[in-house]
């Protein structure tokens, strides 16, 4: 479903730069990036589709997740689970499981839940939303990312889009600091930074050995996720 990732990622970069439109469903099909600044400081945003909703294994599945990480290489300072305010369901708790299995288990120490629609506050309180909520899985969620949650409101502009940015940016770098500047990585990563320098590309031959490895990695992800819940 359309829970506002690609607004969100404009709101980020205060530019829009991915394709974003009002519907059910999710317009993003394919990985993208973007890059803007703040505060003196470069931005990368990877803005992706709803890879973490669905249980298929298909071919796209594994190439769009291959996309993620050649996008994102080294490795993300920040996962930014976007959700819309009011609209949380089981379906956030499988994606929580799904990001896992593609980042490993510890992606949820460099997670930020990210509310959409904060319009819909009316200007209440977020915290106050979240404690008081009677969703068990949302108040689950938010005990496993540590309590690291905030909101935007993707129509806003001027002084009101700095503010949550400013916000989110503290959160962030209050992350990074946390993590000693380190990326959410793997053995996967590894590999592709030596690719990359040593300037390999991914087509043909090379493009299915690569979803091989992609495929292999996500496996032992979900097989080490079933052994720590057995243990």
């Amino acid at each position: 479903m359309g829970s506002g990732k690609s607004a969100t990622g404009n709101s980020i970069l205060c530019q829009p730069v991915f394709e974003s439109k009002l519907g059910a469903q999710a317009v993003t099909r394919k990985c993208q990036r973007a890059t803007g600044m703040w505060n003196g400081r470069s931005i990368l945003v990877v803005d992706m589709p709803p890879i973490f909703e669905t249980e298929a294994q298909d071919q796209e599945l594994y190439e769009n997740i291959g996309d993620c990480y050649l996008l994102s290489v080294p490795g993300p300072h920040v996962l930014l689970l976007v959700t819309q305010l009011g609209h949380f369901t089981e379906q956030e708790m499988v994606a929580m499981t799904r990001v896992k299995e593609v980042f490993g288990a510890g992606a949820e120490r460099y997670m930020v839940i990210l509310f959409t629609n904060k319009e819909d506050l009316e200007g209440g309180s977020l915290d106050e939303y979240v404690a008081n909520t009677d969703n068990f899985r949302l108040r689950s969620l938010v005990r496993k990312c540590e309590w690291r949650y905030c909101a935007f409101n993707n129509w806003a502009s001027g002084e009101e889009q700095r503010e949550q940015l400013a916000q989110l940016m503290a959160m962030m770098e209050g992350l990074e600091g946390e993590h000693q500047g380190t990326f959410l990585t793997n053995e996967l990563f590894f590999d592709e930074r030596i690719l990359q320098q040593m300037g390999v590309g991914t087509c043909g031959e090379g493009q299915k050995h690569y979803l091989d490895k992609v495929r292999l990695q996500v496996a032992k992800q979900k097989q080490d996720l079933k052994e720590a819940k057995r243990n």
